[in-house]
């Protein structure tokens, strides 16, 4: 990775997610980049559907949390420079590369969900739909085995 400003990472919580935040850690203390943790929270209908207005306020609060803390914890003792980025989109990919347009970030790093394969490409995972619509470089980082 070159002395990129900003990099934007996806976290969610999942080993993949994990795996491709220790790994910006890592490149954003070698080049004095800055780490934007960003989720992406997405509800459909049917999800909506399942909760009260209370039980939906609660889950998305607990989700920020997560973000704020156990989803970010790599950052927090790093000495990397990071701000934490909560948004709402109606696709995970769509509300990542909004996000990386708005911050003008330098480089996208997203974590594989999975085995990967040609599943991915069939289903339409966010990492592979990111790295097909993004203008920007992109680093997909394997989950963990």
């Amino acid at each position: 990775m070159t002395n990129s400003n900003r990099v934007l990472v996806g976290v969610d919580g999942t080993p993949g997610a994990q795996a491709a935040l220790k790994w910006a850690v890592t490149q954003a203390s070698r080049t004095g980049a800055e780490i934007l943790a960003v989720h992406v929270l997405t509800y459909s209908r049917e999800l909506t559907n399942d909760f009260s207005p209370e039980g939906m306020t609660n889950w998305r609060q607990r989700q920020h949390e997560a973000l704020e803390t156990s989803w970010t914890e790599p950052l927090h003792d790093s000495g990397v420079p990071f701000r934490s980025i909560f948004t709402e989109d109606d696709h995970v990919d769509s509300g990542l590369l909004r996000v990386a347009d708005e911050e003008n970030v330098d480089l996208i790093v997203v974590g594989a969900h999975g085995s990967g394969g040609w599943a991915d490409r069939v289903l339409g995972s966010v990492p592979y739909k990111v790295a097909h619509r993004s203008h920007r470089p992109v680093v997909i980082i394997p989950e963990p085995d």
